[in-house]
C-alpha cells in the first residue's frame, strides 16, 4: 500500500443459506474503490432511469458510496436487512452499526407505521426503482431512545450477484419542520394582528395582483362572496393614473401617508379614506396598502366648519340687522309720509297703490331681519298654521317687479288646502331666496314652475322650484348647502342663501334637496310636514 492511499474499513453482514448472519470485514484502498468505480462508469451506456433493466454493481463500489456520501445511508437486501449503515446512521439513529446490521429496517420504523412499512416495502421490491419515499406523506424514523425523527427517505435499488439491493438515503429534517413551525406560526400570528385591527391592509405585487388582505378589508371593499383581486378595482377612476405615479414614488423610497382621498367600496359606494403605502424591497417586491375609513372623521369635521360658519353668520346677522335696521326704517317713515300727502294731490291715485306695495316690502324686510337675528342665535321660530299656497303667491308677488324686469314668467300650480305648521317670515324667506336664485340663472328671461302636492295618505307636503337655467355641475351639488359656498360670480352672491334656507327648513321638520344639469335647468325640491286634523282644530 502507497504512502497516501486512505484505507477504508468496511464491515458487512452476509446471510447465508441457513438464514444466519456473518460478519466479515475488510480493508481495501480508496484508490482501487476508485478504478473500480471509474472502470464502471466508463462501461455504463448512460444514466439508468426507472424504465432500465437495473445493471449489475459491485458490492464494493456500493460499500464505497455508501460510506462517502455526506447523508444518511443504509442498504438493505430484498428482505428489508439492513446490510450496510454509514457512521451517518449510527450518529442519527443512537445506534451501533453492529447493533443494526442483520436487523430488519423496521427496527428503524415508529412502531404505528411498522406493519404497513413491511407491506409497503414489499410492493417496493416486486417494482424497483428510483424514487422519492412516501409520496407526499410525512415520514418519520425512530432514534434508540424511541424519539420520533422528522426525515426524508430517497431509494434506489441496484442489481448484484446476491440480488437487489436498496440504497436508502436518510435526511433529518427536524431543523427544517421546526423553522416551517415558526414560520406558520409568524404567519399566523400576522394575520391574526392584520384582521384585529380597525383598517384595511393590502399586500400586492407590482402588476395590482392582490396577494392577500385582511378581515376588514373584505367588510369594507368587497361585496357578497368575491374577495379583492387587483388593487386598481377599488382606485376611482379619475385617481388612476395618479395612483401610478403614487406607485411609482413608493417603489422609489417615499413615505407616502394619510393620504385622503375616495376609493371604491362595496356595491360601488365611494368611501372616504386616509391611505398609506409601503414598498418592500424583498426579492419579489410588494406593495403594503393600510387603508383607513374615515367618513365619520369628516362628517365630524364638517360639523365643526359648520358651526364656525354658524357662529359667523350669527355675527354678520347682527351686524345686518344693526346697519339695516335704521335705513328701512327712515325708508318706511317717508313712504308713510308720501301716503298721506298723495291723496291732495291730482291724478296720483295709482301712486298710493303702489306705496302701499313699498310698504308691505319695507315691513317685510323689517320682519325678516328681525327673525333671522332670532334664529341665528336661538335657532326656533314662531310657527302657526299656514296655506302653503298663500306662502308660495305672496313670495313670487315679492319680487313680481324683479320677474317682470327680466321677461320671467311664473307657473303656479299649488292647492288651496294645503296647510303646514310655519313661521311664515321665515319659509317667505326660502321660498323668494330659491326664486332669486331662479331668475339669477336665467339673465335672457324664460319660466319658472312651481307646484305644491301632498298626497292622500301621507304625512309630507312636497314644494317643486323648476327653472330653465344654465344648470349646476354635478360635482358642485354637494357643496351648495355650504355656508359662503355660491355658484355665482364675484360680487353677485354670499353664499349664504340656501345655507340659511337649509336650516330653516330642518329647523321646520323638513328637507331640501337640489337635482340639476348643466344647461338643462334646476329643481329644488323641498318636503316640509303637513298640517294634521288635530293640529288645525
Amino acid at each position: 500500500m502507497t504512502e497516501g492511499d486512505n484505507l477504508i474499513e468496511v464491515s458487512i453482514a452476509t446471510e447465508l443459506k441457513n438464514g444466519k448472519v456473518r460478519m466479515k470485514d475488510s480493508r481495501e484502498t480508496a484508490s482501487r474503490h476508485r478504478g473500480k468505480m471509474s472502470k464502471s462508469m466508463s462501461e455504463s451506456k448512460g444514466p439508468l432511469n426507472q424504465n432500465q433493466e437495473i445493471g449489475y454493481v459491485s458490492e464494493d463500489m456500493l460499500r464505497m458510496i455508501v460510506e462517502s456520501a455526506p447523508n444518511g445511508m443504509l442498504m438493505t437486501d430484498e428482505k428489508g436487512k439492513i446490510l450496510y449503515l454509514n457512521p451517518q446512521i449510527e450518529k442519527m439513529f443512537g445506534y451501533s452499526k453492529s447493533e443494526l446490521l442483520g436487523q430488519h429496517v423496521e427496527e428503524l420504523v415508529p412502531q404505528r407505521y411498522s406493519e404497513s412499512h413491511a407491506t409497503y416495502r414489499k410492493k417496493y421490491i416486486a417494482e424497483p426503482e428510483a424514487r422519492v419515499m412516501g409520496n407526499g406523506r410525512d415520514l418519520f424514523a425512530q432514534h434508540k431512545d424511541g424519539t420520533e425523527i422528522p426525515v426524508e427517505i430517497g431509494l434506489n435499488p441496484v442489481k448484484t450477484e446476491q440480488g437487489v439491493i436498496v440504497i436508502g438515503t436518510v435526511i433529518d429534517i427536524t431543523e427544517r419542520k421546526r423553522t416551517e413551525k415558526l414560520l406558520i406560526e409568524r404567519e399566523e400570528r400576522l394575520h391574526e394582528i392584520m384582521d384585529n385591527t380597525t383598517d384595511a391592509i393590502v399586500v400586492f405585487d407590482n402588476e395590482g395582483v392582490v396577494e392577500t388582505c385582511n378581515r376588514r378589508t373584505n367588510a369594507l371593499l368587497s361585496s357578497g362572496n368575491e374577495e379583492l383581486r387587483d388593487i386598481r378595482d377599488i382606485i376611482t377612476p379619475e385617481n388612476r393614473d395618479g395612483f401610478s405615479e403614487i406607485l411609482k414614488r413608493a417603489k422609489g423610497g417615499d413615505k407616502i401617508t394619510d393620504i385622503e382621498t375616495e376609493i371604491i367600496g362595496k356595491g360601488g359606494k365611494r368611501i372616504s379614506v386616509s391611505a398609506s403605502l409601503v414598498y418592500t424591497n424583498s426579492e419579489v417586491g410588494k406593495f403594503i396598502i393600510t387603508i383607513r375609513d374615515i367618513s365619520e372623521r369628516l362628517m365630524i369635521r364638517q360639523k365643526i366648519i359648520d358651526l364656525e360658519k354658524s357662529q359667523i353668520i350669527g355675527k354678520m346677522s347682527e351686524g345686518f340687522a344693526h346697519h339695516m335696521g335704521t335705513p328701512l326704517a327712515s325708508m318706511l317713515l317717508r313712504v308713510q309720509m308720501l301716503k298721506e300727502d298723495v291723496p291732495d294731490i291730482p291724478g296720483c291715485e295709482d301712486v298710493s297703490k303702489k306705496l302701499d306695495s313699498i310698504e308691505r316690502q319695507i315691513l317685510y324686510g323689517q320682519k325678516v331681519i328681525q327673525r333671522l337675528l332670532k334664529f341665528v342665535s336661538k335657532p326656533g321660530s314662531e310657527k302657526r298654521p299656514e296655506s302653503l299656497s298663500e306662502l308660495l303667491n305672496e313670495s313670487v308677488e315679492i319680487i313680481r317687479p324683479l320677474l317682470k324686469k327680466n321677461r320671467i314668467a311664473v307657473e303656479l300650480n299649488t292647492p288651496e288646502d294645503l296647510r303646514v305648521l310655519a313661521d311664515s317670515n321665515l319659509m317667505q324667506l326660502v321660498f323668494s331666496d330659491t326664486l332669486m336664485n331662479a331668475v339669477d340663472a336665467m339673465p335672457g328671461g324664460g319660466i319658472i314652475s312651481i307646484t305644491a302636492f301632498g298626497e292622500d295618505g301621507t304625512e309630507t307636503a312636497e314644494v317643486k322650484i323648476s327653472d330653465m337655467g344654465h344648470g349646476i355641475a354635478q360635482e358642485t351639488i354637494p357643496h351648495v348647502f355650504e355656508p359662503f359656498y355660491t355658484t355665482k360670480p364675484a360680487g353677485k352672491g354670499t353664499g349664504l342663501g340656501l345655507s340659511v334656507a337649509k336650516r330653516v327648513i330642518n329647523d321646520h321638520g323638513g328637507e331640501i334637496s337640489i337635482s340639476s344639469k348643466v344647461d338643462s335647468g334646476t329643481t329644488v325640491l323641498i318636503k316640509l310636514p303637513i298640517l294634521n286634523a288635530e293640529a288645525r282644530c
